[in-house]
Formats: C-alpha cells, sequence, structure tokens
C-alpha cells in the first residue's frame, strides 16, 4: 500500500505541533474575514493551514506582505493538486481546487496595499487560474471584453444551461472584492434561478485595480455594458437587473438611476448613500479607498468623497431597490443606507440585521436566496 503525505500551508519547523492550531489573538484579529473566507470556498482548515503561527501585530502595524505569501503559497498548492488531478482526468476534482487556488490567491492580495507590482501580479494569477477552471464550470462560460474608451475592460458572461432567451443580472465589485471569486459565488443565486449574468471589472476594479483610478461617473462604465449586451442573443434585453456588494452597492444604484430605461431592478448589498463618514472609516479601508481612487491622502480623498462619490445630486431611482445591510456596520452606517428610502421612488425594501456588521457575512445563508427569488420576481 502507498501512503501518500503532502504538505499544504506556510512552510513550519520540523518540530510540529501533535495538532495545527489557530493563535487566540489571531483569531480575534481576522474573525471578522472568516465568514468572507469560507463564503468564497475556502474553510477552516484552509485558514489553519494558512495562519498557523500568524502573529497579527499591533494595530495599524500587521505583516501584511507575510498574510499575502501564506495566502499564496496555499493558492500555489491546490493549484498543483489541480493540475495532478487534470492529468488523471479528475475534472470535477480540478475544478473544485482551482476555484480553491484562486480564492486563497484572492485574500492574498485584497488587503495588501504596501507592494502595488507585486499586489498586481498576485491579482493577474488569480484571474489565469480562474481561467483554467472555465471548462469544468456547472454554468456555460465566456470570456468577454466590454469596450470603454478606447481600452477594453474583462469580463465572463455565464448563462443558464436551459433554452434562452434568459433575464440578466450585472454584478459589480466592491473595492476588493474579485469578480473571480465573490461575484462569482454571488452568481450562482441568479444562474440557478433561470437568470444569466455579466461579471466584469471597471477602471480602478479587479484586475485594473492599481492600474487606472475607479470611476466616479461609474455610470458610463455600467452604460458600455450595456450595450454590449443589448446585441446577445441569449438574453432578454427588456429583463436586465443590476447587483452590487459593499461599494458596489453604491455603484449599482447609481447605475440603475442613471439607466432606469435599461435596467430594471437593483440589489445594493451594504452599500452606503454617500461619504459623509469617510474621515471615521477604519484606516486599513481608508487604505483601500485611497489605493483605488489614487488619491494621495485621506484630505484629498476625502475632497473626492464629499464632492463627487454620493447619491445626492444623482437622478431619483425609478426602479425597485432591495437593500441589505447590518445595523452595526462600521464601515457604511445604517444611516446612510436609510437614506435610500426616500430616493429610491421606485419601491424601497429593506432586510437589516441587528447584530451584524459590513455585509452581514453571518447570513449569507438567509440573504442570498432572498435576494436571488427578489431579483426573479422583478425579473419577470
Amino acid at each position: 500500500m502507498q501512503t501518500l503525505a503532502k504538505e499544504h500551508g506556510p512552510s513550519v519547523s520540523n518540530e510540529l505541533p501533535a495538532t495545527r492550531t489557530l493563535p487566540v489573538e489571531a483569531f480575534h484579529a481576522w474573525e471578522a474575514f472568516f465568514t468572507r473566507l469560507v463564503f468564497a470556498g475556502l474553510d477552516w482548515g484552509d485558514i489553519t493551514l494558512a495562519l498557523e503561527g500568524f502573529k497579527p501585530g499591533a494595530p495599524g502595524k500587521v505583516d501584511w506582505r507575510d498574510w499575502h505569501d501564506r495566502w499564496l503559497k496555499l493558492g500555489k498548492d491546490y493549484e498543483r493538486s489541480a493540475e495532478e488531478a487534470l492529468a488523471e482526468g479528475y475534472h470535477l476534482t480540478a475544478r473544485q481546487w482551482l476555484l480553491k487556488a484562486a480564492a486563497a490567491g484572492h485574500f492574498a492580495e485584497f488587503m495588501y496595499f504596501d507592494n502595488a507590482p507585486i499586489k498586481h501580479e498576485t491579482r493577474m494569477w488569480v484571474t489565469r487560474v480562474f481561467h483554467r477552471a472555465l471548462p469544468y464550470l456547472e454554468y456555460p462560460t465566456e470570456r468577454l471584453t466590454v469596450a470603454y474608451e478606447g481600452r477594453s475592460l474583462p469580463a465572463y458572461f455565464m448563462r443558464p444551461t436551459t433554452p434562452g432567451p434568459h433575464p440578466c443580472v450585472i454584478l459589480v465589485n466592491g473595492l476588493d472584492s474579485a469578480k473571480e471569486v465573490e461575484l462569482f459565488v454571488f452568481a450562482q443565486a441568479f444562474l440557478a434561478r433561470g437568470m444569466a449574468v455579466m461579471l466584469f471589472d471597471g477602471p480602478g476594479q479587479g484586475e485594473l485595480i492599481g492600474v487606472e483610478p475607479l470611476r466616479p461617473d461609474f455610470e458610463n462604465v455600467v452604460g458600455e455594458v450595456l450595450h454590449s449586451l443589448r446585441g446577445n442573443a441569449r438574453i432578454d434585453p427588456s429583463r436586465i437587473g443590476i447587483f452590487g456588494v459593499s461599494y458596489g452597492g453604491y455603484l449599482a444604484s447609481r447605475a440603475a438611476a442613471f439607466h432606469a430605461r435599461d435596467i430594471k431592478a437593483c440589489i445594493n448589498l451594504a452599500g452606503t448613500f454617500d461619504l459623509e463618514n469617510y474621515l471615521s472609516i477604519n484606516p486599513r479601508v481608508r487604505t483601500d479607498f485611497r489605493f483605488v481612487f489614487q488619491q494621495k491622502d485621506d484630505n484629498e480623498m476625502n475632497r473626492l468623497a464629499r464632492e463627487r462619490l454620493h447619491l445626492h445630486d444623482a437622478p431619483a431611482l425609478t426602479v425597485p431597490l432591495l437593500c441589505i445591510h447590518g445595523e452595526q456596520d462600521n464601515v457604511f452606517p445604517i444611516a446612510a443606507c436609510q437614506r435610500f428610502k426616500e430616493w429610491a421612488r421606485g419601491g424601497f425594501e429593506l432586510i437589516s440585521y441587528p447584530r451584524e456588521r459590513h455585509v452581514s457575512t453571518n447570513y449569507f445563508a438567509d440573504f442570498i436566496p432572498r435576494f436571488g427569488d427578489w431579483m426573479a420576481r422583478k425579473l419577470g
């Protein structure tokens, strides 16, 4: 009998403990991320493998390069396992491991801003790994590009296996999410209910984060996505919805207001109405904002936020809006979410969770089916 022993995770000394454990201080430092990691397809074993012995450090002193290297190593271990599975013809297993690899790589770089070239290199590796999984995904998936101001924005079009034309949902990234990871998982709820989906990276998002700034006039980006969908015979252009997560919820709501003739319903998951609280947001999220919008300091970013990153001067929304929000959200407070109520004149619904923080991650299993059903009803 052959015995196989494979070591995943960061390199450790030869003196291994009897069992793997996550340091208590690391658990308390990172527990807010754990449900997001599991949602994306990782599990507790992956967390333990990646973070064993990791020292979170004092506030503001986290070694994000160490975090990056640990998660990227785990991702590359999964990629190698997937290559072995593909060589033996195990496509389902390879798909599972390639998606895990992409998720691990994404979380390696998602909060790493100290070295932009390394962050970008890892982000592009995530894309390449995901592309290797495309032939084995459950739903037909096409790589597309969207023309925008003389350049091409990367995108995926996914559709149900049933005959079309289908309604279609456009999914919009937050500041630090990936179309290959979080948006891909959210998309499954729409696909399972007979809707096609369009995942894309606008300027300053996903593959383009750090390459160019996110656009305050993001409705123009979505306008080009809508234009690209009009010639797609597999969708019904009269039944298009939009979904956004975190800051993408704001972007989706903004786009729906400017394109109410083309977009029939909008889901805003943990997005904000404005950024009046920018200077009180935690430092790491402010770093994320500055990196994405390519602003040199908080004063410059706050000025941009107050002048342009709000819906106070946008057209009133005339299509149905579903907001989902945690009442303890300290990134985009519930008060900012409630400002949607008067602005959304096409109908406003709110799912709120009294004890939840940003994105209400403990309730993924509750609200994802709800928003999938809601969008299916609105798009008929």
